[in-house]
């Protein structure tokens, strides 16, 4: 008997669809936003919070920002492999066994600890050798100014910093702190942080050690505390138009980059009095016209949603019933039997988040309903949500049978706009 060939193909139960144009024009805003001469640094930890470091990385540094922002040496390794050569900065502490792949990819580390500092001199001095002989490691100190996470101690940093200076294998670059409310109304925290770290480099300045790149400004950072963006900020999730507050707090005028979507697996009619999924915890009041969704909280969608989330189909927002389970969800479509929308059929697209300036769902809506952040809802969505890539050209379709259409978010926009650009489609 012959073994059972695997079926390979190209389709996807769920994708979402990231907008590179929106990066870039995010990307553009946030420079405008810039005093000083401030550089961007785009950040691109944990896949650009799940949109693609590689993709959003290229789109922000076409568009103006001047350095890349990782968590770990993998992140900034992955980078250097899609032949980017801006400079990559590590925005916390390596592990002892990450050092040497970190100074081989030539990173910026962050350093919080003497320790630190030693083992990385220690491993610049056993590598930079040979054609890498004269080489010197960049290093950025991180002072702790209120975060309470990782970083100096405001008494050591004149120290630390001394010791890195003298280090003829380490390159005293830059340092940092981070803000741990800047986004919150109440100003005072963050300012008491900016003057602390200005007293900070102040002393440093005082005896004689300058910094090339001075940042301290996170995305809320950089839209509520302009005094504090010095040298350079550090923007993240505004490059996907997500905010971790109000909108109307602020003037930006910012395209969100990302879209999430699967299709209808199958449409049931079900009696008055039927219950729905785990637990009975939804009762249909009325005869009802559910479509089942192949998305759960395997992919993303959360949990916490049960009784409270909403699905658009054919661009009517309709109401998710019963509990959000791993991979299925329930959508009650009743309302558009009676519509001019029509009852949808198995297969058609059902938007999870995005659609159109009228009928929109937004990150932002679905984190406040689930209790959480915009940023967690887009690093969690599962590693089997497919990203589908656009741009500025062609529309093409996908081998898959589903075509990438605008988003009608941005048809509306470009309506208003003399551009003829168009847009194009690339997969991952």
């Amino acid at each position: 008997m012959n073994a059972i060939e695997p079926v390979l193909n190209d389709t996807a139960r769920v994708w979402a669809r990231i907008d590179l144009k929106a990066v870039r024009h995010n990307t553009r805003v946030l420079l405008r936003q810039l005093k000083n001469g401030a550089s961007l640094m785009a950040v691109v930890k944990s896949s650009a919070y799940g949109h693609g470091s590689e993709q959003v990385a290229k789109a922000a540094l076409e568009a103006g920002a001047t350095r890349l922002g990782v968590n770990d040496v993998a992140e900034g390794v992955v980078l250097r492999q899609a032949g980017i050569t801006a400079p990559i900065q590590l925005l916390t502490s390596c592990l002892q066994e990450e050092i040497a792949g970190g100074i081989l990819a030539d990173l910026t580390f962050a350093v919080s600890s003497m320790a630190e500092i030693k083992a990385l001199a220690d491993r610049s001095r056993a590598l930079n050798q040979g054609k890498r002989a004269g080489r010197k490691t960049p290093v950025h100190l991180l002072a702790d100014t209120g975060m309470g996470r990782g970083g100096f101690n405001p008494g050591e940093v004149l120290t630390a910093a001394s010791w890195i200076k003298e280090e003829k294998r380490l390159d005293l670059e830059g340092i940092f702190t981070h803000f741990s409310s800047a986004e919150e109304p109440d100003p005072y925290p963050t300012v008491e942080q900016v003057e602390l770290f200005r007293r900070l480099l102040r002393a440093c300045e005082d005896r004689g050690i300058q910094f090339r790149i001075r940042h301290a400004a996170n995305s809320a950072g950089t839209v509520f505390h302009p005094k504090a963006q010095l040298d350079m900020v550090r923007c993240g999730a505004l490059l996907h138009g997500m905010r971790a507050w109000s909108a109307d707090r602020d003037t930006l005028e910012l395209i969100p980059s990302l879209s999430m979507h699967t299709k209808i697996m199958g449409i049931d009619r079900r009696p008055a009095g039927c219950t729905v999924g785990y637990n009975r915890r939804h009762i249909c009041q009325k005869e009802s016209l559910l479509a089942l969704l192949p998305v759960g909280y395997n992919e993303g969608y959360r949990r916490a949603l049960t009784g409270r989330g909403s699905v658009i189909v054919r661009g009517e927002r309709v109401p998710v019933v019963g509990t959000v389970s791993m991979n299925l969800i329930v959508a009650d479509v009743s309302q558009l039997e009676n519509s001019e929308h029509g009852v949808p059929e198995v297969g058609e697209e059902v938007t999870l988040i995005g659609g159109n300036i009228e009928n929109r769902i937004t990150v932002e809506e679905i984190a406040e309903k689930s209790g959480t952040i915009p940023y967690v809802v887009t690093t969690q969505m599962g590693a089997n949500v497919k990203r589908l890539y656009f741009g500025e050209r062609k529309i093409e379709t996908l081998e898959s049978g589903f075509e990438l259409r605008k988003p009608s978010v941005l048809i509306e926009k470009e309506k208003k706009s003399t551009s003829k650009n168009i847009i194009q489609i690339a997969s991952a």
